[in-house]
C-alpha cells in the first residue's frame, strides 16, 4: 500500500516529506533523487493557512518562495487609484515568489484565497540545489514559462469582450482543476479585480448565469459546479 505522507494532513504542519506528496511530479523539486531531496527537506516547512491570510507583500525582499499543494493563491498589485488589481490565480503545483530566484524583490502581494497548504522554501535552498542540480533548473524554466502562459491566458481569456464572456472563461477555468469538475468559487470582489470588471456587474452576471442553471452553488463548500457545454457557447460563441 502507498505510504501516505503526514504532511497531506491538515491538521499537520511542519517538515515537508515531498517522496510521498500527493502532488510530487508537480512540485519545484519534482526531479530531485531522493539523497538530494532529503537534504533539501531538512529547511522546507509545510505549512497550513486559513482563507484571506498574507504569504508576503510586494516590495518586500524575499527570502523564500512557496510551492502551492492544495488550495488556491491571488496574486495582487495596488493601482494607483487606491484599489487592486488581481493579476494571477496559483493553483497545486504552482510557485510564488519566484522572483526571488533572481534575487528580485517581491513583485506582488500574496494571499490565499481559500484554506491553503504550502511547502516553503528558503531562498539559500534553492540557491544551494541550483549548484550541485541541474534538475532544479529544468524545473525552474517550467515554473516561468507556466507563469508567462497565466499571463497570456489573463490577456486574452479573462480581460477582453463582454463580462459575461470573461466569466465563463474563468468559470470553466476554475472548473478544469479539479478532476470531479467542481470549482472554487471566487468572492465578487476577487472576480472583479480578476477580470478587470465591477464587483456590481460580476454580481448581477454570475446571478443570471445561476438563475439560467449555468452554474450551481455546492452549499457549504465555497464551491461550485457548472455546465461547462452551455458556458462553453457564451466563452467561444463562433
Amino acid at each position: 500500500m502507498k505510504k501516505k505522507a503526514i504532511c497531506t494532513d491538515p491538521t499537520w504542519a511542519g517538515r515537508s516529506d515531498c517522496a510521498h506528496c500527493a502532488i510530487r511530479n508537480r512540485v519545484l523539486f519534482a526531479d530531485l533523487p531522493h539523497d538530494e531531496l532529503d537534504v533539501a527537506l531538512l529547511a522546507v516547512d509545510d505549512l497550513f493557512y486559513q482563507p484571506d491570510r498574507l504569504l508576503y507583500r510586494i516590495g518586500e525582499q524575499g527570502k523564500v518562495l512557496y510551492t502551492v499543494r492544495r488550495g488556491m493563491v491571488k496574486l495582487v498589485r495596488d493601482l494607483a487609484d487606491g484599489s487592486e488589481r488581481v493579476v494571477r490565480l496559483l493553483k497545486a503545483g504552482d510557485v510564488a515568489g519566484l522572483e526571488v530566484a533572481i534575487g528580485s524583490r517581491y513583485k506582488h502581494t500574496a494571499i490565499t484565497l481559500t484554506e491553503t497548504e504550502v511547502c516553503r522554501i528558503p531562498l539559500s535552498t534553492l540557491e544551494r540545489l541550483e549548484v550541485h542540480s541541474p534538475r532544479l533548473a529544468h524545473q525552474l524554466m517550467l515554473r516561468w514559462q507556466n507563469a508567462v502562459d497565466d499571463a497570456d491566458r489573463a490577456l486574452v481569456e479573462f480581460s477582453t469582450g463582454a463580462a459575461e464572456v470573461r466569466i465563463a472563461h474563468l468559470l470553466l477555468y476554475l472548473s478544469s482543476l479539479n478532476e470531479d469538475g467542481t470549482g472554487i468559487e471566487l468572492s465578487r470582489h476577487d472576480m472583479g479585480s480578476f477580470l478587470g470588471i465591477t464587483t456590481e456587474t460580476a454580481s448581477r452576471a454570475m446571478a443570471d448565469l445561476k438563475r439560467r442553471g449555468l452554474v450551481t452553488e455546492l452549499p457549504g463548500r465555497d464551491a461550485f459546479r457548472c455546465n461547462r457545454q452551455l458556458l462553453a457557447r457564451i466563452a467561444d460563441p463562433s
